[in-house]
């Protein structure tokens, strides 16, 4: 009598886990393609902002080619071995202030002194002058791992073990990494471009979850396992890393605070802004002026560039340096630039409610005429 009660207690079991788990069939939803999905880039927005960062500080609309990105690491199946068309869609979609050229950096010689400029004219105008470079330097896998588990076991049965109860759950975290580089030289002469480089890196998780659950009588028993793995996509995550790399790029190709661009802001680069300071210094007065009335602008305040500070841009400036605890000593001074161009956001969506401005009628700075030019504090 006690083994037909097991038998049947095993046989209810069964049904009621099958009853979770049976296969029900794939729907008609299921089994059709799913729809294309148009993600359009990564950094659509921040494409954006850097294409108008350019056109505002009026930087050359340069002619770029993008050489093969390479996949140099040892895991030569795991990755693209080529990924430079992560690279050119964003410059196609987003970057109106700049030319891609569709030709191989490296020009074909013989068509060059025969033929080819006899059938095709344009070529010879349509060179490139930048190319863009680099490879993808690593790939490690499983570098770092994590393991949890939860192990739980009950018996009864008046201490005969007549029935068990096991349950187990284990929680796992593989990482892995991938590093790009990125570079750009010029095509005359194929120097690489002191400073303009990139080199970053980018995290992918592998997670896997299980559970398993017992239950047993009489030492006969049933169990269910289930299984979930999360696998971030490799490519996914290459193209992630290239085009933030190529924001970077770009960037400290141009001199421009390309930090702003991104939400949320980045770091500012130092490598970028002691360039700026650095043709601050070398400036004229009147030239340093005109730097400053355009930074005044990037606070989202109005100003005129015009060499001449007007009662209304002190007043501003002078706020700026109260809201951003700026030392303001000396108007002129590179210090005060490079703090002003370190906190300037640029953008508005990048001003902090605390930070905005009102400029009042009153100014709180002296006229610039003098060599040494003090600003004041903001009135209370």
């Amino acid at each position: 009598m006690p083994k037909l009660v097991t038998i049947f207690s095993l046989i209810v079991i069964v049904f009621l886990i099958d009853g979770c788990t049976s296969f029900k069939g794939f729907s008609k939803g299921e089994q059709n393609i799913t729809r294309p999905i148009d993600n359009n880039t990564y950094f659509t927005e921040a494409f954006n902002r850097l294409n108008h960062l350019l056109i505002i500080f009026k930087k050359p609309r340069y002619k770029f080619q993008v050489k093969n990105i390479e996949n140099v690491t040892s895991a030569k199946q795991a990755m693209p071995s080529d990924s430079k068309n992560f690279i050119k869609t964003p410059l196609i979609l987003h970057m109106t202030s700049l030319e891609l050229v569709a030709y191989e950096p490296i020009y074909h010689q013989m068509e060059a002194k025969t033929t080819g400029f006899l059938y095709f004219p344009d070529m010879k105008k349509n060179m490139p002058q930048l190319v863009i470079d680099g490879a993808v330097t690593q790939f490690d896998k499983g570098i770092l791992s994590n393991s949890s588990n939860l192990d739980l076991d009950l018996e009864f049965g008046s201490g005969r073990g007549d029935t068990d109860f096991r349950y187990d759950h284990d929680n796992g975290d593989d990482l892995s990494q991938i590093a790009l580089d990125l570079s750009v030289f010029k095509y005359k002469d194929r120097s690489y471009i002191t400073g303009v480089a990139t080199q970053n890196k980018i995290e992918i998780h592998r997670k896997k979850r299980k559970d398993r659950f017992g239950f047993f009588l009489n030492g006969s028993g049933v169990g269910y396992s289930k299984y979930n793995t999360l696998q971030q996509s490799k490519d996914e995550a290459l193209r992630i890393l290239t085009e933030y790399s190529l924001i970077q790029l770009l960037g400290r190709l141009y001199e421009v605070p390309y930090w702003r661009c991104i939400i949320p802001n980045l770091e500012p680069d130092k490598r970028v802004i002691d360039k700026k300071v650095k043709f601050f210094s070398k400036s004229s007065d009147k030239i340093k002026v005109k730097l400053i009335e355009q930074l005044i602008r990037f606070y989202n305040q109005e100003s005129i560039i015009d060499g001449a500070i007007s009662a209304k841009e002190k007043d501003i400036l002078s706020q700026i340096a109260g809201r951003y605890n700026i030392p303001c000593n000396n108007v002129l001074s590179s210090d005060l630039y490079r703090k002003l161009y370190y906190y300037a956001p640029m953008f508005k969506e990048n001003i902090p409610s605390d930070k905005i401005i009102t400029p009042t009628k009153e100014s709180l700075l002296p006229p610039l005429s003098n060599s040494v030019q003090k600003c004041k504090k903001s009135k209370k």
